[in-house]
């Protein structure tokens, strides 16, 4: 099976702060990738090359075998026209720490606006869809509400729907309960776990160490721009190899106590 995202040797500085080092990752249909590591490591800066929110300066990134915001050619590459990276991300679905709803319309209309307006499906056909979608959510009863009355955590479901109404091949997901308050993270990741086990394909961001340890197949913990470890949630948790993997997790599971 060819992997649905190909990331080779990805390099991005911000001005002389080099964020990504040569990053190289492959990620197969049905697979959750989950990357850990501490803020700063360059894990957001990946996710926004991904589907080019963020141009990349080196290396190749390749979705669904397509060149993600480039075009080669022999002089070198370009800059791909903007008409071929919004088809790229019509299969991208990437849900932010913030919500991004827009607050004077409905959930229902916040969900149905990008396949109305992008995908030009119906809207008869994109409410129906969207209904299925806040039902799995668990929000079918807040499809007429607006954004300001939810809690954050119905609104990031909210996002999370609005974001699968594109149907997309792939879902990136940046550190997606930081902005909630702790008795909220919960149902925001009893979501993502439902799509996991219905086989979506994933790259997921989080500080939530439990929650990766559960969710993903596999596991990167980021470091200084590169991916300093690559291994499965069991091997990372208990028997990590890298010192600094061993060094982060201390750090981590010793504050927040929420692994053995």
């Amino acid at each position: 099976m060819s992997a649905l995202v190909e990331i080779q040797d990805v390099k991005k500085s911000f001005g002389s702060n080099e964020v990504l080092k040569g990053v190289s990752i492959a990620v197969e249909p049905h697979e959750v990738l989950v990357v850990i590591g501490a803020s700063g490591s360059g894990k957001s800066t990946l996710l926004k090359c991904i589907n080019f929110l963020e141009t990349y300066d080196e290396g190749r990134i390749v979705f669904d075998g397509k060149l993600v915001g480039y075009k080669e050619n022999d002089q070198g590459r370009d800059i791909a026209p903007e008409s071929e990276t919004r088809e790229i991300r019509k299969n991208i679905g990437m849900v932010f720490q913030n919500f991004n709803l827009f607050p004077h319309k409905s959930v229902l209309e916040n969900v149905i606006e990008g396949p109305v307006q992008v995908k030009g499906v119906t809207k008869s056909e994109a409410i129906e869809y969207a209904d299925e979608l806040l039902k799995k959510v668990g929000l079918a009863d807040k499809r007429d509400a607006r954004p300001s009355t939810l809690s954050g955590g119905q609104q990031q479901r909210a996002a999370i729907a609005r974001s699968l109404a594109m149907r997309p091949k792939l879902m990136l997901f940046d550190e997606p309960t930081s902005a909630l308050d702790p008795e909220l993270v919960g149902e925001v990741l009893a979501t993502i776990r439902g799509l996991a086990e219905e086989g979506m394909t994933m790259i997921i961001v989080t500080h939530e160490m439990a929650f990766a340890r559960d969710v993903a197949d596999r596991v990167i913990f980021m470091d200084d721009g590169i991916v300093a470890e690559e291994a499965s949630p069991e091997e990372i948790f208990t028997n990590p190899k890298a010192q600094r993997t061993q060094d982060f997790l201390a750090r981590v599971l010793n504050q927040r106590k929420v692994l053995p």
